[in-house]
Parts: C-alpha cells; sequence; structure tokens
C-alpha cells in the first residue's frame, strides 16, 4: 500500500523529495494511513531500483542534496493497475484487542474498563478530527472530486462511529 501512496501522490502533486512526500501524506491521507519517513525513503530507492521513478538529485545553495523522485510511465502504469486490483473489495477487519477478551480471564476487568474509557475518548476525538479534516477538505477539493472525497470520508466515519459505539456497548456490558 505505500508504494499505491508514493505513486498516487507524485502523479497528483508532481515530483517531490521523501520528506515532501511524508508532509503531504500527513496533511492529506492521515485519516486512514501513516506512512513513517523511513518507510517512504525504502519505498522511494526500491521503486527507484524498479524503473517506476526517476531520481534528480539537486542542491540549492548550501543546503544539503535531495533527490526529487517523478513517477515515470512505468510507475503510472503500475499505479493504474494497483487501482484497479483494489477494486476487487474485500472486508475481513482483524482487532488485536480481540486477544484481551478472548483471554479476559488472565487479566483484571478493572484494567479493561480503565483502557476502553481511554479507547473511548480517542475514538471521540478521532472522529471529531476526521469530521473537520473532511470539511477542510470539501472546500478545497475540485467540484469533480467532492463526490470521491465525501464517500471516502463517509466510509472512515462510519467505521470510527460502529468502533465507539462497540466500545461503549462493551464498557456498558462490563458495568
Amino acid at each position: 500500500m505505500v508504494s499505491l501512496y508514493i505513486l498516487g501522490l507524485l502523479k497528483r502533486f508532481g515530483s517531490q523529495h521523501g520528506y515532501q512526500l511524508k508532509k503531504i501524506s500527513t496533511e492529506k491521507l492521515s485519516d486512514f494511513t501513516e506512512i513513517k519517513l523511513p518507510t517512504i525513503y525504502y519505498h522511494l530507492e526500491k521503486m527507484e531500483a524498479e524503473g517506476l521513478l526517476s531520481a534528480n538529485r539537486e542542491k540549492l545553495g548550501s543546503r544539503p542534496e535531495k533527490t526529487i523522485y517523478t513517477i515515470t510511465d512505468k510507475g503510472i502504469a503500475v499505479f493504474r493497475n494497483m487501482l484497479v486490483e483494489l477494486l476487487e473489495f474485500e472486508y475481513r477487519p482483524t482487532f488485536p484487542s480481540d486477544g484481551v477478551f478472548y483471554f479476559s480471564d488472565y487479566i483484571e476487568t478493572r484494567e479493561i474498563k480503565v483502557h476502553l474509557n481511554i479507547y473511548i475518548k480517542k475514538l471521540e476525538k478521532t472522529l471529531t478530527a476526521v469530521k473537520e479534516h473532511k470539511k477542510e477538505t470539501l472546500q478545497s477539493v475540485p467540484d469533480k472530486m467532492k463526490m470521491m472525497a465525501k464517500l471516502l470520508f463517509s466510509h472512515h466515519e462510519r467505521h470510527y462511529q460502529a468502533e465507539l459505539d462497540w466500545a461503549k456497548e462493551a464498557l456498558n456490558q462490563l458495568n
């Protein structure tokens, strides 16, 4: 998935260096993915070696040399193929915290409740942030992309809301 996002960001925003890609991904994609800077650099080098990107090193004044990456025609074709493959929608969520409930006989219920309360607050904060980001994004995205942006945000809002509802229900049952 990291390669998909890097290729897509380079296609959408043009040539960038690694740190710019991290900044853009944080601003534009953080509601639904997190990509760490070392991961970006790893994938940039790998994709350059595969011919999906071209790299141009430039030095501006006394600043350190930067490598600017550009998506190649091959990279565009691979990006398009990745998107088509993702059209085979599949949904099978996994929740690592389910292990707590499965092995709940080895942990105090009080401890589970404390962490569910923390989780509920975190989910509420995240849901609020996603809704605010949706509002900001819809003001700046071109009209032809508004419907897709609404669908994307709706998808994540619903998942966060469902998880929040579940966490509240779990807490109520434990009380």
